[in-house]
């Protein structure tokens, strides 16, 4: 028996895993797959997660290209802001739950695949410490106290908003800023959560657990 809270949670996880945005690119990236394959050919395994791994791809390009564009801008409106915090969940939740929660798909575990994720977890730290640095910039500005003895500046610009992102994401020293409102607080321990969080997720697939050191076991046997 699981009980009642681990079934309601997993629930939850099952709803936020249909209503995160990477899983329609690879749903679109599946349904092309099937589309091109001829009348006597079937669906293999490769195929499909080719075309999702695709799909992944397209799907970092356009988040990127999606906080680039609002950077660039200089776009401060409620859009661009509720946008980049979904973001920001989505990023974090894609690997909880590839990574930690585990999903129903095997995942591959040769080195071409571990480089892969080596790479996807560096772009997934950097996506989400400029998605801070840009809610800092141009939604936080004026609720970020700069202390002009400090700093040679009187508005947060580009490199001191992403200076200020890795500083509370990493928990050191950002003298010279000082959040004025509790909104701007809770966005400050947000980031932390969520770098604390990353380094969770990596650190406990770094380990190999006792079920695949004894799966190994029985292979070589």
């Amino acid at each position: 028996m699981n009980g009642f809270i681990y079934p309601l949670f997993n629930s939850l996880i099952n709803f936020l895993y249909y209503t995160n945005l990477v899983e329609l690119f690879k749903f679109i990236g599946r349904f092309y797959a099937i589309l091109s394959l001829k009348k006597d050919e079937k669906v293999s395994v490769d195929i499909i997660r080719s075309c999702s791994t695709i799909a992944i791809d397209i799907y970092q390009i356009f988040k990127w290209g999606l906080l680039v564009f609002f950077w660039l801008s200089e776009n401060n409106s409620l859009t661009s802001k509720l946008i980049i915090y979904y973001l920001i969940y989505s990023n974090l939740f894609v690997y909880f739950y590839y990574h930690t929660w585990g999903s129903k798909y095997k995942q591959r575990n040769d080195r071409e695949a571990l480089k892969k994720n080596f790479l996807n977890y560096l772009m997934a730290i950097a996506f989400y410490l400029f998605s801070y640095a840009y809610l800092y910039k141009f939604h936080y500005n004026d609720m970020i106290l700069i202390d002009s003895k400090l700093l040679d500046i009187s508005v947060l610009d580009s490199i001191n908003a992403i200076y200020l992102s890795i500083s509370t994401a990493f928990t050191l020293t950002f003298g010279g800023f000082q959040p004025l409102t509790q909104e701007v607080r809770v966005v400050f321990l947000s980031e932390l959560i969520n770098t604390f969080l990353f380094f969770t997720i990596i650190v406990s697939n770094s380990i190999p657990s006792n079920f695949t050191q004894k799966e190994d076991n029985e292979l070589q046997k």
